[in-house]
């Protein structure tokens, strides 16, 4: 049993003021620290790209393709390939269901070229990236913590972060960019297929309010976005493993605050480059 802290009669006032503030300070400690290395693994790309082309090309290899399954121990290209199609299946059966009430089937065409390019898919690649190959990397980088690899990594004369992480954040946007417009083109092709074939909706009508709406700076956007995500999640991702501790059971935990705090930032920062990518105002205008 702990003793209590003696706190002088009349003076618990200033006690619980100096706790409160203690754990102010202890947060935006964390804060700095957590900036520190971020700045950290973005300052060292250059040395990485100099001294760590051979485990960066390794990282972008299996963070591409992983075992070669979909679920466990996967790459990125087939889980977006199997996202891409059942989100474009989703926004087809979805979309068409809602507009054909109003005899406005056909309209889905906007539904994926406007909606899925700037906003549907972005999200849920940087979301199905975090919880594949983002957990994947807190547990690695956690292992390798916990078995005691990054100290023997820093004793061979390597410096850590930038071969542990840096080559990471590389190989994770190398791999998300192409994948990304894969399961796009997949997306756009299930939902043009659902509609045409399965609803029996004309295709011309279809593909005239498609092509109307999709534009090269949305999807070139939309990569961008992507990238960024991508980013920020390896970060987040790579931080919680790099300082995870308490044996097996530290690096689950490790991972779970990772998958949430990498969730909540891809949302919110999903509003910040929405508005600065294409403002407040983007209107839609039908023609034809």
């Amino acid at each position: 049993m702990m003793s209590a802290t003696y706190v002088p009669k009349g003076l618990g006032w200033a006690a619980r003021f100096y706790h409160r503030r203690g754990l102010l300070l202890r947060r935006v400690e964390g804060l700095g620290f957590v900036l520190a290395f971020v700045w950290q693994v973005l300052s060292s790309i250059p040395l990485t790209l100099k001294r760590y082309r051979d485990e960066t090309m390794r990282a972008i290899t299996d963070m591409t393709w992983g075992r070669g399954s979909i679920i466990v121990g996967g790459g990125t290209v087939p889980m977006m390939i199997v996202l891409g199609l059942v989100m474009g299946a989703s926004v087809a059966v979805e979309s068409f269901e809602t507009l054909d009430m109003l005899g406005m089937g056909p309209v889905t065409g906007l539904v994926s070229a406007y909606a899925t390019t700037r906003e549907l898919a972005p999200i849920a690649a940087a979301i199905g990236f975090a919880a594949q190959a983002g957990c994947r990397m807190t547990a690695e980088i956690g292992s390798m913590r916990i078995s005691e690899e990054i100290d023997a990594i820093e004793s061979l004369g390597l410096r850590s972060v930038p071969f542990v992480v840096t080559t990471r954040v590389l190989a994770g946007v190398v791999a998300i960019v192409p994948t990304f417009l894969i399961a796009l083109i997949m997306s756009y092709m299930s939902c043009r297929g659902l509609i045409t074939l399965v609803h029996g909706s004309s295709a011309g009508v279809y593909d005239h309010y498609f092509f109307q709406f999709v534009s090269g700076f949305d999807v070139i956007a939309a990569v961008i976005k992507v990238a960024i995500f991508a980013v920020v999640v390896i970060l987040i991702h790579c931080y919680y493993g790099f300082f995870a501790t308490g044996g097996p059971e530290g690096v689950g935990i490790a991972s779970g605050k990772a998958v949430r705090a990498s969730s909540v930032a891809i949302i919110a920062l999903d509003m910040v480059l929405s508005l600065g990518l294409w403002g407040f105002n983007s209107a839609i205008t039908f023609t034809g």
